[in-house]
């Protein structure tokens, strides 16, 4: 039978994640959900292993039983996204259910790699960049198998609880209990709080502090039931008088018998109640508002508050048999689900479905029926997803290529007829041209040629057999390095002997744009960079922070003196020519946009543009890539060409081969000068 008020701290650490993933600038802490749900895996755990000698036998049966209970839904769910990325709804039996999911097939290559790590349960431990950070992986929405590195450190645990309560049970009092607790608490705690960002969010060893909170909490409740419910002895001396009738009726002979000890047992509450009540909610109380704040909390201070409450709320729950947290979970989810009801009717919707599904007579049904299956059917079941997950890996280009070419083939030999300089183009190939390029926009940001080259961003070294010149080239910049990697190796490989690349998501290169995110992206740029000590430079990204407003003199302005510092450090470490990409006004991303746009033109480039001229005349090095001569017509954006009716621009923003056709030129030029 189920604990209410276990259930209830489920039902508010639900409330909090759902509340973080549906509203996160509202509820920007509600992620710590996931750290109650480690500290409940503990104690629960211990209930496990904690009470009962440990055997193979209990050892096997607890694995095959949190097996069963999470593999199948889990491999399920990641075969189902897959097919979802593969995009074969049309044909597959899952149909039904993924129509109401798109994903483009860029996001194909990240996700493959992705879903291999999470079958493996080792999602938490895969290989972290600045880019692919859990929040910062929100953020882009690319990873649909982000979350589940939470259950990989759970299933880590697991591996580890055996040997954590075998230890355990050479305890032999509560004082070598406590010890053995508080010194895993401190070690694990410690290297939390040592480690950097993704090891300390990531890693099950900087994680296990939290379970055993839970555990010691499940020890610390058993000793104060205990002392709570300690009976009173008290004796009571009766003498009885047993009277033997003998022989003759007269005569009686009274003997008293030996004093007898009669023990009454009378249970009673030893610790006070009202002190347990005021201490549960306060807990719960200050638990609620941590979760919801509508304002950040520090990570670290965050994460130990909660954990060291979610103990707190489930030792005086445990004491109190707290029965008024049966209806909690409910009630919370019900909150969060009308909150977003009233604030977005499709997010509504889409939670009260999601509701009804989870608590349709189906689903227990099924519920029942699959727990009743036995140990082959559910080894059978679970071997038959990693095989077809596996082999949906292994062959992922195959399928992929398959599938495009059934839905998108009769497209091909339209535009296979149009020239490289896209001369001649008709309506209907410049829409499928633009069409086509939406849907390749990320796979195009990876260089071919540049290695290696699994993503569009970090280190890559370009092939050498066509580099025939002298110097050592370097491209870094946010995502319009790998945009453009392309134009600057073909009209500079002639003056090149090796060619580097690095670029990271976002993050400009002569300013710190957003402090948080790219600090660190910024201190990398330059450690990249000064590492080759190159010949020639070019920083090729969209800069955000050179466009803010300008007051005064750019003497004066700190925006200005900060990037003049930055490129500083460049000049120094650069042999002979930093070439520097114009800013250009990007199209507007929104419908909003669009409409602000007809009544007020955004001027705010010429900021930009006057802070980097200003730039370039300070640096004898320096000089300007003026791709917005071409790609802008002095007062607003020009998105597409009116000829032919192409984009310049994807979707994301980047720049389309079309319009890289256009500033071809300007980069041989470059090169064509270059002395």
């Amino acid at each position: 039978m189920k604990r209410d008020d276990l259930q209830g701290i489920r039902g508010l650490a639900i409330g909090a994640v759902l509340a973080f993933h549906f509203f996160p600038k509202w509820f920007p802490n509600g992620y710590i959900g996931v750290d109650m749900f480690f500290v409940l895996s503990g104690f629960l755990m211990t209930m496990i292993f904690g009470s009962k000698p440990i055997t193979s036998d209990s050892v096997y049966l607890f694995y095959f039983r949190r097996a069963k209970r999470i593999l199948p839904l889990y491999l399920l769910i990641i075969l189902i996204g897959k097919l979802s990325l593969l995009k074969t709804l049309n044909v597959h039996f899952l149909g039904s259910i993924l129509v109401f999911l798109v994903f483009p097939n860029t996001f194909i290559s990240m996700n493959m790699d992705s879903a291999w790590n999470s079958i493996f349960l080792y999602h938490n431990m895969a290989e972290h960049s600045d880019n692919n950070m859990y929040f910062k992986m929100l953020n882009q929405a690319e990873d649909i198998f982000t979350h589940t590195w939470s259950l990989c450190v759970e299933m880590q645990f697991y591996l580890l609880a055996p040997a954590i309560f075998l230890l355990l049970s050479f305890c032999t009092n509560g004082t070598m209990l406590a010890g053995f607790h508080l010194i895993i608490i401190i070690t694990s705690l410690g290297n939390h709080l040592l480690s950097t960002e993704q090891v300390a969010f990531n890693s099950v060893f900087c994680r296990v502090w939290q379970f055993l909170i839970g555990s010691a909490v499940f020890f610390l409740s058993n000793e104060l039931i205990d002392l709570d419910t300690k009976v009173n002895k008290y004796t009571e001396l009766l003498l009885e008088e047993q009277t033997e009738h003998l022989n003759s009726d007269e005569e009686k002979e009274q003997e008293e018998d030996d004093d007898l000890e009669v023990i009454f047992s009378k249970p009673r509450q030893n610790l006070p109640r009202p002190p347990l009540y005021i201490l549960l909610w306060t807990s719960l109380s200050f638990l609620i508002f941590l979760s919801f704040a509508p304002w950040t909390i520090p990570a670290s201070a965050l994460r130990i508050t909660s954990t060291f409450l979610s103990g707190m709320i489930i030792l005086t729950g445990t004491l109190l048999f707290w029965c008024t947290l049966v209806t909690f979970h409910i009630v919370s989810i019900w909150f969060i689900g009308r909150f977003m009801f009233t604030s977005n009717i499709t997010m509504g919707i889409n939670f009260w479905l999601y509701l009804s599904f989870s608590q349709s007579p189906y689903l227990n049904h099924s519920k029942k029926w699959y727990l009743k299956l036995g140990k082959q059917e559910t080894l059978f079941m679970i071997l038959l997803f990693y095989i077809s997950i596996v082999l949906i890996v292994l062959k992922k280009e195959e399928i992929a290529n398959f599938v495009d070419k059934m839905k998108h083939g009769h497209e091909e030999e339209l535009v296979n007829k149009v020239h490289s300089r896209f001369d001649n183009v008709s309506l209907e190939q410049a829409i499928i041209l633009n069409k086509k390029w939406a849907r390749e926009e990320y796979k195009n940001l990876v260089i071919p040629n540049c290695y290696p080259n699994k993503t569009e961003h970090g280190f890559c070294e370009f092939d050498k057999t066509n580099l025939t010149g002298d110097m050592v080239v370097f491209m870094v910049g946010n995502s319009l390095t790998p945009n453009l990697g392309s134009l600057v190796y073909k009209t500079f490989k002639n003056h090149a002997k090796r060619m580097y690349k690095y670029s990271n998501s976002y993050c400009e290169i002569l300013t710190v744009a957003n402090e948080k995110r790219c600090r660190k992206a910024h201190e990398t740029y330059e450690e990249q960079v000064f590492q080759k000590l190159p010949d020639v430079l070019f920083m090729l990204d969209r800069p955000d922070k050179l466009r803010r407003p300008l007051n005064g003199p750019v003497e004066n302005d700190d925006i200005f003196k900060e990037a003049l510092t930055t490129l500083r450090k460049y000049e120094n470490n650069v042999k002979r020519k930093i070439y520097i990409l114009h800013h250009t006004l990007l199209p507007p991303s929104s419908i909003i946009k669009v409409c602000e746009s007809l009544f007020k033109v955004d001027y705010s480039y010429l900021n930009g543009l006057h802070r980097q001229e200003e730039l370039v005349k300070k640096c004898p090095k320096c000089e300007l890539i003026r791709i917005s001569d071409i790609l802008f017509n002095g007062n607003q954006t020009k998105s597409y060409d009116e000829k032919t009716k192409l984009g310049y621009y994807y979707d994301g923003l980047h720049i389309t081969p079309f319009a890289q056709n256009l500033i071809l030129p300007l980069f041989q030029k470059i090169s064509d000068n270059f002395h």
